[in-house]
């Protein structure tokens, strides 16, 4: 279901706000938490006297972007705080601009300063870059999120919250060395464990939305009243969250003058700026697939990207910090009992409030409490990232997904995120590379391209078709699939006798693209044809793909036509190669003409009884023997050249539909069915034709039957001929790898 609308249900009402609320109060116990321990991670040393100012900018960025983002998202509920993988460059960012300033022979207040506006401008650039994505509605264009990337995403977030509830429990993080677990770090931590385990239970046992609400609020209480029974609610003992002490509000346009940083040393910071921008976007395209495949839902990443950008816009000049969409705790809005938006709004008020009022509210949360809701998220983490693949038995995408865990959680998110991005692009080109471009590979002994011609050479070309060989290629050649194109064409010329193959034809008609080395493996191929006796030919070339081969020296050379302009083309021009020489195959004669037509005859009946019915006429180049649309009163005999035969496509522009060679009939379809002529006809070149006018035909069939009878078997055959290769065609096409870019010849 798309959350895309602000509205709220109709049925909402008191208990369904009481869970929102309670939802939000829990997860923003836990957003201050993380806040406080980035504050501190930031600002460490010398820098720890900004520490104060960090968590208010922190709390206020948060609180003010989270109640827009809140409100507009398209995922919610949706809580916002400072983003991990984001946080960790800003941490750099305001280290490398505190050590600039003291190398620079400013003070220590100056240096505090100068991180501090770093952040600020950080926060601005990003706001501007996700507010013009989002604008420009180019969140599809983000979208190459593979699922073990959001997998080993989401695993790494699980395995650190755990890891943090471990820490925020003992002090110390997971280890095994002696001495380091003591009495009342174990005593917490069991704890927090025991939380967890009932925060488990409700959800898998209890059906009504207000158990963990309720449960939580119990827990809270008891722990509390506990504490204070066996004389542990003293926060030096550590079973409350730590205190956020006195906060320090801030302004950067007021530390703007005078400014701590000077022009240069600022602008040599830009590539750590643009650096958090690129971070805080690949970081939200990846949570936002990640909440997609954990609430099975699909959100807008363009929406995402605007209230995210104009959110952060807004914040930047008021001093808080960027906030951005919190993976784990919008998942703890909904198993809290978040019941809409309104939950995420709450979460945000609470983090805004404590900032502005300088509210204490870690101080009265029992930390096993918040430690409990920290392995409880982790869980639901590590259970969503790992439970699919091995529910599928899928083992390569559980190992990338394990794998890509391991380098957020030991390096980074950023290093574990583009790892699996450039894992997917290299499994993507091996497997493209491995399926081939070469969708279909046929022989003129299967395809017989849009060329009629007599039945002499028809056969002749169906006997000597391993001839010409041709394949469609397909999809963006580059290195892997054009070495594929290669090793398919050797394997096949190595697969038949020496020198068995004249031609290799290559149509680029649905070729989208190719890269340098995707000629270098043409420039190979030719050359191996070339050793094996066979000619390279390229059809359907974009003028793109064209300047490449050019430049590159394929085409044209002196062995190698240029390119024809589709498949047909150069089928054509192959099977006059194969055919010169042959009687019936080239221009011809009219002497030649005349044998063939008293072979189709017959010996019995007088070819020249035949030619008195017929009208001889001389065409030049591109004279139209008949054009579309006009009256189909005569059949036509090629006798010496070839006609074209072009029609009107539905789009309004011409197109080549068949050629005709020296004996062949054109017309008669038309003619037998008294229709207007479906195409227009004309010579391409000069060329000799015999016309068989309605008037003599009725007038032959009067006069000398026999003779009209065998004319019309030799129609029939010719026809027959055109539909067992028709047939032939279909059946290659049907078998063959998959569908070839041009049509099947089906004018009969």
């Amino acid at each position: 279901m798309v959350h895309s609308t602000t509205a709220l249900p109709s049925a909402y009402n008191g208990r369904a706000l009481l869970r929102d609320a309670v939802a939000g109060l829990v997860t923003a116990v836990v957003l201050i938490a993380n806040i406080v321990s980035f504050a501190a991670l930031m600002f460490q040393g010398v820098m720890a006297v900004a520490v104060p100012t960090a968590i208010w900018a922190m709390l206020v960025g948060s609180g003010v972007s989270g109640l827009w983002i809140a409100w507009k998202s398209s995922l919610p509920p949706m809580a916002t705080g400072i983003d991990s993988p984001t946080g960790a460059v800003l941490v750099l960012l305001a280290a490398g601009a505190h050590a600039a300033v003291l190398a620079a022979g400013g003070s220590k207040p100056s240096a505090v300063q100068a991180a501090l506006l770093m952040l600020s401008a950080a926060t601005l650039l990003t706001g501007l870059l996700l507010l013009a994505l989002g604008s420009a509605r180019r969140g599809a264009m983000l979208r190459f999120v593979p699922y073990f990337v959001v997998a080993g995403f989401m695993g790494a977030t699980g395995w650190l919250l755990i890891a943090g509830g471990v820490r925020m429990s003992t002090g110390h993080g997971l280890s095994i060395e002696p001495g380091v677990w003591s009495m009342q770090g174990t005593a917490r931590l069991a704890s927090a464990v025991g939380v967890f385990v009932v925060m488990l239970a409700l959800r898998r046992w209890v059906q009504s939305a207000m158990a963990m609400p309720v449960g939580l609020m119990v827990m809270t209480v008891a722990g509390a009243v506990g504490l204070h029974t066996l004389g542990m609610a003293d926060p030096a003992q550590g079973w409350y969250l730590p205190s956020l002490g006195s906060l320090t509000a801030w302004s950067p346009l007021s530390a703007l003058s005078p400014s701590p940083l000077s022009l240069k040393t600022a602008l040599g910071f830009l590539p750590d700026l643009l650096a958090v921008a690129f971070v805080a976007l690949v970081s939200m395209v990846t949570k936002v697939s990640s909440l997609e495949i954990s609430r099975k839902a699909f959100g807008d990443l363009d929406q995402e990207l605007r209230a995210h950008g104009l959110a952060t816009l807004v914040v930047a000049p008021l001093g808080g910090f960027l906030g951005s969409m919190q993976l784990g705790s919008s998942r703890l809005l909904e198993s809290t009992g978040g019941a809409s938006r309104l939950s995420g709004v709450a979460s945000s008020l609470v983090l805004l409030c404590v900032g502005l009022a300088h509210f204490d509210l870690p101080a009265l949360i029992p930390l096993p409490i918040a430690a409990g809701l920290v392995f409880f998220l982790g869980y639901g983490f590590l259970m969503d990232a790992l439970a699919r693949p091995l529910r599928q038995r899928d083992g390569l995408n559980l190992l990338l997904a394990v794998v890509i865990m391991v380098l957020c959680v030991r390096y980074s998110y950023m290093v574990g995120v583009l790892s699996g991005i450039v894992a997917a692009c290299l499994l993507f080109a091996a497997s493209y590379a491995r399926a081939g471009v070469v969708r279909q590979h046929l022989t003129r002994a299967a395809f017989t391209g849009n060329v009629t011609r007599s039945a002499p050479a028809l056969r002749y070309l169906g006997e000597h078709g391993q001839a010409i060989q041709l394949y469609w290629l397909s999809g963006y050649l580059f290195f892997g699939s054009s070495e594929g194109v290669f090793e398919r064409v050797r394997r096949d010329l190595l697969a038949h006798a020496a020198h068995q193959f004249r031609f290799v034809i290559l149509d680029f008609g649905t070729v989208t693209g190719a890269d340098a080395s995707a000629t270098q493996s043409l420039t190979k191929l030719r050359h191996f044809c070339e050793q094996h006796g066979a000619r390279l030919m390229f059809s359907s070339v974009s003028p793109t793909i064209a300047q490449a081969l050019m430049r590159d020296g394929l085409v044209p050379s002196p062995q190698q036509q240029p390119p024809f302009a589709d498949v047909n083309a150069a089928l054509g021009w192959c099977e006059d190669q194969v055919l010169e020489g042959i009687s019936g195959g080239g221009a011809g004669a009219v002497a030649e003409f005349e044998t063939w037509l008293q072979t189709q005859l017959g010996p019995e009946l007088p070819v020249q009884a035949f030619l008195g019915y017929l009208e001889q006429h001389q065409l030049a180049a591109d004279t139209v023997l008949y054009r579309q649309g006009d009256a189909a009163d005569t059949i036509d005999l090629v006798a010496a050249g070839r006609l074209v035969v072009d029609m009107i496509a539905d789009t309004g522009n011409p197109l080549r539909a068949r050629r005709i060679t020296t004996h062949s009939v054109v017309g008669e379809m038309g003619f037998f069915r008294r229709t207007v002529r479906a195409a227009t006809v004309s010579a391409d070149g000069p060329a000799t034709v015999y016309t068989l006018q309605r008037a003599a035909f009725d007038r032959m069939r009067q006069e000398q039957p026999e003779l009209a009878g065998a004319f019309y078997e030799f129609l029939l055959r010719s026809l027959s001929d055109r539909l067992i290769l028709t047939d032939r065609v279909v059946a290659a096409l049907t078998l063959s790898e998959g569908p070839a870019r041009q049509p099947v010849n089906k004018t009969r």
